[in-house]
């Protein structure tokens, strides 16, 4: 469902700093894999780069079978909106619209009918817990709650690809631990491709595998350490 081959990126600078050297990763369909490592490594970076949101310089990234390298800007969007959900860690929920319109927001821009996002939105917003704050605003709820929403919107498109930076890094830990167990548990349910960035050791334990960007590659964490 993601396949990266032989990745290659750099920063602008004098000299340019090099992030990703050669970089391969693959991800199954129903597969979540947690990426580890340094702040400044690239992982933010790499998602970007897997959903096409940033150029790289070298090598090739297929999601969904499509091949980014083929596609211009709106077809990359246009892949974004089929099949890439995106969980950030700043939530990014609009604060002008309601639970189930923020929700409801990636299948108006797939051209889904109102009615039919409604009640999609609606079953989300349940399946993670919020099915009775449907009509209140963003403001109203607590952090965790606005990543249950983030999450919610992420997935209700049904998602090939879905795609978490620091999903819990701005929650305690009970809701960090509560939230992640939501998003793999959903991820998993729509046999979606996931990739979840962390710095949180015991995120990254939920995952089916970890990896750590060190030196521009990917190399598997012995779970036993």
């Amino acid at each position: 469902m993601i396949a990266v081959s032989q990745l290659n990126k750099s920063l602008p600078g004098t000299p340019p700093r090099r992030l990703f050297a050669a970089l391969d990763l693959q991800v199954r369909a129903g597969e979540c894999v947690a990426i580890v490592g340094e702040s400044g490594s690239g992982k933010s970076t790499l998602l970007n780069c897997i959903a096409g949101l940033e150029d790289h310089d070298g090598g090739e990234i297929v999601v969904a079978g499509q091949r980014l390298e083929g596609l211009d800007d709106d077809g990359r969007a246009r892949l974004r909106r089929a099949h890439v959900g995106f969980v950030f860690q700043a939530f990014h929920v609009l604060p002008h619209l309601r639970l189930a319109d923020n929700v409801a927001v990636p299948l108006w821009l797939k051209g889904v009918e109102a009615r039919s996002a409604a009640q999609r939105a609606a079953a989300m917003l349940e399946r993670v817990g919020l099915g009775d704050r449907s009509e209140a605003w963003p403001r109203q709820l607590s952090g965790g709650e606005l990543q249950r929403v983030a999450i919610a919107r992420a997935l209700v498109h049904r998602p090939r690809v879905l795609l978490a930076d620091e999903p819990t890094g701005n929650l305690d830990p009970a809701h960090a631990s509560e939230v992640l167990e939501l998003l793999l548990a959903a991820s998993r349910e729509a046999g979606a491709a996931c990739v979840v960035v962390t710095h949180s050791h015991t995120a990254a334990d939920r995952a089916d595998r970890i990896l750590e960007l060190r030196d521009g590659r990917l190399a598997a964490v012995d779970r036993r350490r």
